[in-house]
């Protein structure tokens, strides 16, 4: 049995329903997931059949990363949150702000030529909007073939559509989210490295990245996120390697979108690529999770 920490649901820029995606998690045999939906806690009832870790991704900034490599960004996945703490009322606030981002998204991409009508973001049934839905309007609008496409030429960082003014410094958010009890993962670490082509080099796992793997533990992250849809068994094993030198916890998922990336499924990520992410994992946060 396996376990899926990294999923996305129609309350942020995923495509399915929650009661969908826990139908499709029990299905595959699933024995946890966590719904991490960008800057929002949803609400998903117990279930006897499968563990739910309360979760949430963030973006947040640091200004180490930015002045060194602008196409760079961190996303950090914050499990254990609960309703009524500091950290959840944060989120709140963001929410607000990434709406004034989404505008200045749109007002960037208007001087290029790209038409989006503030009112088509809005009248969207989720409850936080974001790139992926300025991505899926372009397409539909005969901008952009792909939501690949729309990344890597207008919305990735460091391109015309690039604003961050919703993100909280990284610092802040870890220290508000250890005074809400919980666990911070740094996602999809391979981010940290990305380039102007909104990927990232093949050699990526090397001394730079370790270099600030250790300046986010000092910042105090608990883990990171080492098993994931595009990472090759290889990628992943290097991975364990410098996180279990650095004495930081690991997790992992698909990072499901539903049809926004429609090659990624529930518990197992890519088809060819098969994951599968142990229990193990998260009887290792329990345990420090209950030290907090």
């Amino acid at each position: 049995m396996s376990i899926d920490l990294h999923i996305h649901s129609s309350n942020s820029d995923g495509t399915d329903k929650i009661e969908d995606i826990i139908d499709i998690a029990i299905n595959q045999q699933l024995q946890a997931i966590s719904i991490t939906d960008h800057e929002f806690l949803s609400d998903v009832e117990i279930n006897q059949s499968i563990e739910i870790i309360p979760g949430v991704e963030m973006s947040v900034s640091w200004d180490y990363l930015e002045i060194n490599n602008p196409f760079g960004g961190i996303h950090l996945l914050i499990y254990f949150l609960k309703k009524d703490t500091p950290l959840f009322e944060l989120l709140s606030k963001i929410r607000e702000e990434k709406k004034i981002r989404n505008y200045e998204i749109l007002d960037k991409l208007n001087t290029v030529g790209i038409k989006i009508e503030k009112k088509e973001l809005d009248d969207l049934e989720t409850k936080v909007p974001g790139r992926p839905h300025i991505a899926n309007l372009m397409k539909s609008k005969g901008y952009v073939s792909s939501l690949n496409e729309a990344f890597q030429k207008y919305l990735g960082n460091g391109q015309i559509g690039d604003s961050r003014i919703h993100q909280n410094p990284i610092d802040e958010v870890i220290d508000i989210a250890k005074e809400s009890r919980c666990l911070v993962f740094l996602a999809h670490p391979h981010t940290l490295m990305s380039n102007k082509d909104y990927s990232f080099k093949k050699s990526w796992q090397n001394d730079t990245f370790v270099e600030k793997l250790k300046k986010l533990k000092a910042l105090g992250i608990d883990g990171v996120e080492t098993y994931y849809s595009s990472y090759s068994k290889t990628t992943s094993k290097n991975l364990e390697d410098i996180v279990n030198s650095m004495s930081l916890l690991k997790s992992g998922g698909s990072d499901y979108h539903g049809d926004n990336k429609p090659d990624i499924n529930i518990g197992f990520g890519y088809e060819s690529n098969r994951l599968n992410i142990s229990y193990e994992l998260i009887e290792a946060m329990k345990e420090k999770h209950a030290k907090l």
